[in-house]
């Protein structure tokens, strides 16, 4: 019996006009997640995903005529059910810290979870080799941005644009770099909490000083006291 992905809590809109169209379009979705985690981004074909959906190739192809139609409203339903976890945090009314704090935490943990430590770096792999999906990747990562930067700008108003969206880049990567060893079954998943709370009290320095890369790249050397 196949494996099927569970689904997101806050699915994306799918093509389909009517209710039905719509759960055929949403299962084509898990399916095609199912074959990137089980199989491989070498094996995601709009042929294995249809097998893995119980569906003729031709009934696929009336939801998503192409593979790029498929891999972006996947990576659209993923990030929409993000989204819609860090929508519930920004409206609890925390404070700037604790709002942030959550954020960082939420997305920190979710490495753990065989789902996250296997599905994004099979996409990392495939936008590797297709520029198409790296294109759409980007456009995912910049909306999952766009909350870290309304978040960060929180803690310090005084930011400016480049200075928030750089941060925000860095906070991502850093979090996300972590995923092959804190993730399921990585050899320093049981130090996750450690992680975190070295992770989150460095972001929150670098975003409290305003720290600017530029001003260090630009300052003159410190000499060095010589001992007598």
């Amino acid at each position: 019996m196949k494996r099927r992905a569970t689904a997101e809590p806050e699915a994306a809109k799918v093509p389909g006009t009517y209710a039905k169209g719509r759960t055929r379009a949403s299962d084509i979705l898990d399916a095609a997640v199912t074959v990137l985690i089980e199989h491989g981004y070498t094996n995601l074909s709009l042929r294995r995903v249809a097998e893995e959906a119980g569906l003729r190739l031709g009934n696929l192809q009336h939801y998503f005529p192409s593979k790029d139609a498929l891999v972006q409203a996947m990576l659209d339903r993923v990030i929409e059910a993000y989204l819609a976890r860090l929508a519930k945090i920004r409206s609890r009314g925390l404070d700037p810290e604790a709002e942030f704090r959550e954020i960082v935490r939420t997305i920190f943990t979710d490495l753990n979870t065989r789902r996250t430590t296997v599905f994004f770096p099979e996409l990392w792999s495939l936008a590797n080799h297709d520029p198409q999906v790296a294109a759409y990747m980007e456009r995912m990562y910049a909306r999952y941005r766009e909350v870290l930067e309304a978040s960060i700008i929180r803690l310090n108003p005084a930011l400016d644009t480049a200075q928030t969206k750089r941060l925000a880049l860095f906070v991502s990567a850093s979090i996300e770099g972590h995923t092959m060893f804190v993730g399921h079954r990585k050899a320093w998943r049981p130090q996750t909490p450690e992680l975190l709370a070295l992770a989150t009290s460095s972001f929150l320095w670098l975003v409290r000083s305003g720290h600017r890369p530029e001003d260090a790249l630009t300052a003159p050397p410190r000499t060095r006291r010589r001992v007598a």
